[in-house]
């Protein structure tokens, strides 16, 4: 149960008008107060200090919105900042309440962070409760892409989730995946991934091969003894070249293996 509510009867919107400063308490008893001087934006602190607001770069015509929500899942409302940056996209900053401080701080991600993402800068907030993940969603061209982040116990963010675009299409193969789902552990390791659609739906794949044997891994030498048949649903969770890694869900449970491509689509050929 968020920690906080609205002053003097306010009720606050995930997103606020110009003339609806935030006047919020981010624990009980302590106040915070969005406060407007000219063209700058100012916070009234829990602890009686003023912190003057960073507002995005981004369409200067347009005013900046103001959103209240818990942003890193520790129980107490954050402030966010938007502008509209381009056709679609936002642009946000975000202001993370310490509680042992009683005081905001910027929430700054760090440029080795940035660099492994696809939205360059906080875009289209979106907390998962579920998840405990802040996603940051952009669009470029047709596609909406997404990172989501974790917050680990210094309330410092890493990257959880993101879309990975490959970009070595083979003509030649009979099948090609082009975009993942990437899930990562603290330390930036990949533990699981799955391929998804236009409208990010997990993908499967059907076995077109009579009997298919399974590889503990992308090369030949590892072929086991269980195999597939046709017409076998998988869901699809990598891809290398011509070798599919799947998930297919048998009597005995699901297996995560992988398939050689040419192996499927030679014996399919009539």
């Amino acid at each position: 149960m968020p920690l906080y509510r609205p002053l003097a009867g306010l009720l606050l919107l995930p997103t606020l008008a110009l003339a609806d400063l935030p006047s919020f308490e981010p624990e009980p008893g302590q106040h915070a107060q969005v406060q407007q001087h000219g063209e700058r934006y100012f916070l009234q602190q829990p602890d009686g200090s003023r912190l003057e607001l960073s507002i995005p770069e981004g369409n200067d015509a347009e005013a900046p919105s103001f959103a209240v929500e818990d942003y890193d899942f520790d129980g107490h409302p954050d402030l966010a900042i938007s502008v509209p940056a381009g056709m679609v996209n936002s642009a946000y900053h975000v202001y993370l309440y310490r509680p042992l401080l009683q005081r905001f701080e910027w929430l700054e991600m760090a440029s080795t962070l940035m660099e492994r993402v696809n939205c360059s800068w906080l875009s289209e907030l979106q907390p998962n409760n579920e998840e405990r993940a802040l996603y940051s969603h952009c669009r470029s061209g047709p596609r909406w892409y997404y990172d989501a982040y974790r917050f680990d116990e210094s309330g410092a963010p890493w990257l959880y989730k993101t879309l990975q675009v490959r970009h070595d299409y083979d003509p030649d193969a009979p099948v090609f995946f082009p975009v993942f789902e990437k899930t990562l552990d603290p330390q930036g390791r990949i533990i699981a991934s799955r391929a998804l659609d236009d409208d990010d739906q997990p993908l499967t794949w059907t076995v077109p091969a009579p009997r298919l044997y399974l590889h503990e891994r992308p090369e030949e030498n590892s072929r086991s003894k269980a195999y597939l048949i046709a017409g076998d649903v998988c869901e699809v969770l990598d891809q290398q070249g011509r070798w599919l890694q799947i998930r297919y869900v048998s009597r005995k449970g699901p297996l995560e293996r992988w398939v050689s491509l040419d192996d499927a689509y030679a014996q399919a050929q009539p």
